[in-house]
This record gives structure tokens, C-alpha cells and sequence, in this order.
């Protein structure tokens, strides 16, 4: 019996019906080859995001979550709707987080800013107020300790009010904002002072991108005052994105829904990464 490896091979004489066994050696990989495999290894680990946490004390008793690679051109803060992120694992069900990728991909570093606690919930009022500007001012500091590429802030829904005060705050603390389906004028007696025309009023004095469905159905969040903003909205540079494709399976409010760019939301994350990225130097 002749066992066969993968450095031995079994050649059978043909005069004698012998089995010989044939030595087979490797060959040594040039140095050009060594070189080859470093460069390539180097090169996936560049495009590859390194998932991190970070705690700022001044910003969260919870860890920041992020997603950085070396290769990313610029830096997107996350502000998420609801009651925020209120885990330390970062775990979240908003448009933005599921996203992460997307925007990952897109060539950006991603930070989700956390509530101050896992008891807190983000209200209204609290995204409004001087309090959470200040903390989101203090991620964005330590966000630029961390590299040197230009940081933006997006807010998603309710996301979008905390988005809105830090940018009549502190727009020269970043290098632009983004409004995606956010808080327009309604009759909510939770959200009516919370729109952007009272946050925000008419003016914002950085970059702003505001992005909404033409069929978002949230009660908070109409698409006709959106736009109407916009037009009255005075800014270095302004650009409105508006989608009409989709779906709509749940809570008119929710994720899965237009609200939540439903069936497009790849889509949705690519363009504004691409915009974001347009603005970013090379």
C-alpha cells in the first residue's frame, strides 16, 4: 500500500511494474511573489473596515460604535430617530444603522452617537436642547483626534431636530448636514414645535442636504412641507433629494415603510454618500 500526500507522487515503472516513489519538491516562492502577497494583504486590510468602540466621557456613559477604515474619505456622525440608541451593544432597527454598510462601503467611517445612558430616551425637547448639542459637539471633537477627514452629521427623523439645533449652534464644527426624512410642520402635540421651520427656521449656515419620499405617510414628517423648506432655506450650498419609488409594509412611521426608504434603501444611502463624498477632498 502506498500512501500519497501532497509532496509525494506514485509513478509506476513501465519495464519492471514497479512502484517508484517520486520526490516532488515546492518551489520557493520568489521574492517578487512575497512581495506580491504583502501588498495584497496590506490592501485588504486598508479596505477593510475595522469595527470600534470608544467611550467620550463627556458625550455618553455608552460606548460610541464605529466602523473605520483607512481607505474612507470623510466621517459621517449617525443620529438616529426614535428614543435613540439606548444599549451598549449599539443595536438599533433605524434606517441609518441598517445602512452602515452602505455607507461604509461608499467610502465613509461611520459613528452612531449613543443616548447618555441606557435609561435615557431622546425626546424632543432633549434633542432641541443646549445639552445635546454640547455632546454632540464633544463626539465631533474626538471624532477629528481620530483622523483628519472632514466630519458630517446626519440625522434621521427625529434625528433630524438634534441635526437642526447643532447646526444653528455649531455649523462651523463640521463640514455639512444632512435632513433625511425628517420633522416638518404638523399637528402633533408632541412634535409641532419641533419642525425644522421653528428648529431651524430659514436659514442654516453650513452645507445642507435634506433627502424625503414623496409618498412618506408619517404624520410628523409631510413630504409638501419638506420641500416648501427647502425652498425658503438660505445655506452656502443646499441640494433636496426626493424619491417616489418603494414600499410600504408597516408602520407608517417606521422603518419599513417610505418613511424608511422601504425597497430603495441602498439606493438612498449610495446617493447621499456619493454627495457627501463630492464634497470631500481626495
Amino acid at each position: 500500500m502506498v500512501t500519497r500526500d501532497d509532496a509525494t507522487k506514485v509513478d509506476q515503472n513501465s519495464a519492471g511494474g514497479q512502484l517508484q516513489a517520486v520526490q516532488k519538491t515546492r518551489p520557493r516562492p520568489s521574492f517578487c511573489s512575497q512581495v506580491l502577497f504583502v501588498f495584497l494583504l496590506s490592501l485588504a486590510s486598508d479596505l477593510r473596515a475595522e469595527n470600534v468602540s470608544f467611550r467620550v466621557l463627556a458625550v455618553s456613559e455608552l460606548p460610541v460604535h464605529a466602523f473605520e477604515k483607512q481607505t474612507a474619505r470623510a466621517n459621517i456622525l449617525a443620529i438616529t430617530g426614535g428614543k435613540g440608541v439606548r444599549n451598549r451593544a449599539g443595536r438599533s432597527r433605524n434606517y441609518l444603522v441598517k445602512q452602515k454598510a452602505t455607507f461604509i462601503s461608499g467610502g465613509l467611517n461611520f459613528y452612531l452617537l449613543p443616548n447618555f445612558s441606557e435609561q435615557e430616551k431622546a425626546s424632543y425637547r432633549l434633542r432641541s436642547s443646549q445639552k445635546r448639542a454640547d455632546r454632540i459637539k464633544a463626539l465631533v471633537q474626538a471624532i477629528k483626534t481620530r483622523n483628519s477627514k472632514p466630519v458630517f452629521l446626519i440625522g434621521f427623523s427625529r434625528g433630524t431636530v438634534d441635526v437642526g439645533r447643532f447646526a444653528k449652534t455649531y455649523p462651523h464644527t463640521v463640514s455639512g448636514v444632512v435632513l433625511a426624512s425628517g420633522i416638518y410642520t404638523n399637528d402633533s402635540s408632541n412634535a409641532r414645535e419641533y419642525a425644522m421651520e421653528i428648529v431651524v427656521g430659514e436659514e442654516i449656515p453650513t452645507v445642507t442636504l435634506i433627502v424625503h419620499h414623496r409618498n412618506d405617510t408619517c404624520h410628523v414628517t409631510p413630504f409638501s412641507y419638506a420641500k416648501r423648506f427647502f425652498i425658503k432655506l438660505d445655506a452656502p450650498e443646499k441640494e433636496f433629494f426626493e424619491y417616489s419609488d418603494g414600499k410600504s409594509s408597516g408602520n407608517a412611521c417606521g422603518p419599513l415603510n417610505h418613511h424608511g426608504f422601504e425597497g430603495i434603501e441602498s439606493i438612498v444611502a449610495t446617493d447621499i454618500s456619493k454627495w457627501l463624498l463630492s464634497r470631500a477632498p481626495y
